[in-house]
C-alpha cells in the first residue's frame, strides 16, 4: 500500500534528518550552506548583454497578445522581469542571480515591463482602428481621436489592468530576491 509522503510519515522525517546532517557536514567543513560551486567563471558583462535581448522579447509577446485584446498584451508585461533573470542567469552562469546581476536583471526587466505594457495600447488599438477602416498613419488625428475616446471609456480597464500587472510584477521580484538570499553564504 502507497503511504503518503507527509509531514508525518516516516520516509519524510528521515529525509529531514538527512537534510540536518548535510548541512551540520557543510558547516564542518566553514560552509554554512550546501550550495553548488559555479562551473566556471563570473561573465557579468556577457549577462548584461544578453539581458538587454529582453526588450526586443518582450515587446514582439506584447505585440502578438496585443492582437487580442490591449488588457491582454499588457498582461503579458511581467514576463519580462522572468526573461530578464533567466537571460543573465544563463549567459553570465550563475544561478541564482545575486548581487550585481540582481539590480541588473530587475532594473532592465522592469524597463522593459513598462515600455511592454506602454506599447500594448497604442499598438493593440491602431489595428482595431485599421480594421475598422480607418486610413492615416498611428500619429494621424484620426487614430489620435480614436485613441482618446478608447481611453475615456476604458480608464477603470486601463487601471485595472495596470495595478494588477504591477502587483504581479512586484511578488515575482520578491520571490525572486528570496531565493538569491535563501543560496547566499553567510560571512
Amino acid at each position: 500500500m502507497y503511504q503518503n509522503p507527509g509531514p508525518g510519515n516516516y520516509a519524510h522525517a528521515q529525509g529531514r534528518v538527512f537534510e540536518v546532517e548535510a548541512q551540520i557536514a557543510a558547516a564542518e567543513h566553514g560552509r554554512g550552506n550546501i550550495i553548488l560551486e559555479p562551473d566556471g567563471p563570473y561573465r557579468f558583462r556577457r549577462g548584461v548583454l544578453v539581458t538587454l535581448l529582453t526588450i526586443p522579447l518582450a515587446a514582439a509577446l506584447a505585440a502578438i497578445f496585443g492582437l487580442a485584446s490591449p488588457t491582454a498584451g499588457a498582461a503579458t508585461a511581467p514576463f519580462a522581469i522572468l526573461i530578464a533573470f533567466s537571460l543573465f542567469a544563463r549567459a553570465s552562469d550563475r544561478f541564482p542571480v545575486q548581487e550585481h546581476g540582481f539590480g541588473v536583471a530587475a532594473g532592465l526587466g522592469i524597463v522593459t515591463m513598462i515600455i511592454a505594457a506602454a506599447i500594448s495600447y497604442p499598438y493593440s488599438l491602431f489595428l482595431t482602428y485599421l480594421y475598422d477602416g480607418g486610413t492615416g498613419g498611428i500619429l494621424s488625428s484620426g487614430f489620435a481621436r480614436f485613441f482618446a475616446t478608447w481611453v475615456d471609456a476604458n480608464v477603470v480597464l486601463i487601471i485595472i489592468s495596470i495595478t494588477i500587472v504591477t502587483v504581479v510584477s512586484v511578488v515575482i521580484l520578491l520571490r525572486k530576491a528570496r531565493w538569491a538570499r535563501s543560496f547566499s553564504v553567510p560571512d
